[in-house]
């Protein structure tokens, strides 16, 4: 392997706290929302709370029934037989053992729960065990069984996916008729036969058989519950989407009845929050926050609100927009004319401008950070979304919080400083990822094609771009597509040296039909995407 390409394979590979590094092959996917989410986590955390206390309940409950029955019942105690005391001796000891995994955190919440399962099946095999052990008739299988009652407390107390709580409550309903089998061989009694055994089994088979509906709904109910909840003034109602650092939510302020964008940080990088990983992670979103608070500019996307919530996860909250995001406009309506194309990058060079003239640099501009909506009487109006990646060179001790030659940022919008690792990272980084955004809406496909991140990022540092007429199904100008090949320069002082100067450029296009507002209000009247800024 190249020394060149040794030493991007160390920066590519190397995670980042909030990058965004996916396979160059794949369709960008900035807000896929994977299993166990925030909201999953919470109805988690809930459960093994109730598992510890209906552990707790087992226990005492048992016991007391114990000492209840040598107290006012003592003729019974000639009944308990070994059997008997070993079954409930152990349903108090897992009992017990059960709540103290919950109560000393020793076991994730998930687990915690995977375990209640089990405990809830072992438990009813003690149950079946008990009540056996006490009448060696077969008279005693026309009495109720407690199992029925164990099976019904776990389906609707604990919170699990359906087909985890009906493959449990099947297997209790299957240790009654096994505990009688046993009792019976152990203790020397004449089983039951076949009939009597399965018509005393049917009532607990038939509660069994409820649980797939009651679990559903219990479930659906859990995920509802642990939707409603308030960070500061702002009530959480949806997952947008997610990030590589967060979570976006839309919610409403309490007061003010206005929709809102939250941002929080992704729950698993709070795991220790004492750790030095933490800290290094709450000061990069505080930075994040404090650095999109600054930016005035209508183009880039509104700040709200900051802070951190009761179970230490950060947040922020900034404006809820309507529309769509460019990656989304190409991938449904397909490349996009020059005009508009020049109508969007002119909007999205306000916003850089204002940022670099603040020392800062986006650092991930891409179709997915590039957000196309309607605010107020203007359509096409375009927001930059997700500042996370900034990187404030007034104070670069401070907030270059990522070890040395880390590469932030997307590979296929990647500027060839970014992909080699360069610390000194300037605002001509951003100009080239704009240049990739422009070529991407121009002709509907990335610069480069490679089968990963690391030969993508090889191509940026290495390889000379086609023009985008040689792709485009439209036609581009040739001012238009001289001032894409000029932002796609590899040096960076061969490329445009401010986003003003892009500006320039692009407004100077004397040959590309002008994209004018009745043309962005007619194809808003034809297209009215319902979409929200994190999805």
């Amino acid at each position: 392997m190249a020394p060149a390409e040794t030493q991007l394979t160390k920066t590519m590979t190397r995670p980042g706290p909030g990058g965004f590094l996916r396979r160059a092959g794949e369709r960008f996917a900035p807000h896929s929302t994977p299993r166990g989410d925030r909201l999953e986590n919470d109805v988690a955390q809930e459960g093994a709370r109730r598992i510890g206390t209906l552990a707790i309940l087992t226990a005492v409950t048992v016991l007391g029934i114990a000492l209840l029955q040598s107290l006012l019942q003592p003729e019974l105690a000639s009944h308990r037989t070994p059997l008997f005391r070993l079954s409930a001796l152990f349903l108090v000891l897992s009992s017990a053992g059960l709540a103290a995994l919950q109560r000393s955190n020793v076991c994730s919440p998930r687990l915690l729960l995977n375990l209640g399962l089990v405990f809830e099946v072992t438990g009813a095999l003690a149950l079946g065990l008990i009540e056996n052990s006490i009448h060696w008739s077969n008279a005693a299988l026309g009495r109720s069984t407690a199992v029925g009652g164990w099976i019904a407390v776990w389906v609707m107390v604990v919170p699990s996916r359906p087909w985890k709580s009906v493959t449990a409550a099947f297997l209790s309903a299957a240790m009654l008729p096994c505990a009688h089998l046993l009792a019976a061989r152990i203790l020397g009694y004449p089983p039951a036969s076949g009939n009597q055994l399965a018509s005393h089994s049917l009532v607990v088979f038939f509660m069994a058989a409820w649980t797939p509906f009651i679990s559903t709904r219990l479930h659906q109910m859990q995920r509802e519950l642990s939707r409603a909840q308030d960070l500061g003034s702002y009530h959480l109602e949806t997952m947008l989407g997610r990030g590589g650092m967060g979570e976006v939510w839309r919610a409403s302020h309490k007061l003010l009845r206005r929709d809102a964008a939250v941002k929080l940080v992704h729950p698993g990088l709070l795991t220790e929050p004492d750790s030095p990983g933490w800290r290094q992670i709450h000061r990069r979103f505080e930075l994040e926050a404090a650095a999109m608070a600054t930016l005035r500019s209508p183009h880039t996307v509104e700040l709200y609100d900051f802070g951190r919530s009761d179970d230490g996860s950060l947040y922020y909250v900034m404006e809820l927009l309507d529309g769509l995001d460019a990656e989304t406009l190409v991938e449904q309506h397909g490349p996009q004319p020059a005009g508009r194309v020049i109508s969007i990058l002119r909007q999205a060079c306000e916003s850089l401008e204002e940022a670099h003239a603040a020392g800062m640099v986006h650092r991930d501009v891409k179709p997915g950070n590039m957000f196309i909506c309607r605010m107020g009487k203007r359509a096409d109006f375009v927001k930059l979304l997700d500042f996370g990646l900034v990187k404030a060179l007034y104070n670069y001790g401070e907030s270059r919080l990522t070890a040395q030659a880390e590469s932030l940022g997307t590979p296929a919008f990647m500027a060839p400083e970014q992909a080699r690792g360069e610390e000194d990272i300037d605002a001509r980084a951003d100009i080239y990822t704009l240049g990739c955004v422009a070529y991407y809406l121009l002709t509907g496909s990335l610069v480069f094609h490679a089968s990963s991140a690391i030969s993508m990022a090889l191509a940026h540092i290495e390889q000379k771009p086609e023009p985008p007429s040689h792709r485009a199904e439209l036609p581009i100008p040739p001012s238009l597509e001289r001032v894409v090949m000029s932002c796609l320069e590899k040096k960076p002082e061969d490329r445009p040296q401010t986003a003003a100067e892009l500006e320039a450029l692009l407004a100077a296009c004397a040959d590309v039909p002008e994209w004018t507002q009745a043309d962005a209000r007619r194809w808003w009247s034809l297209n009215r995407p319902e979409r929200s800024n994190g999805q």
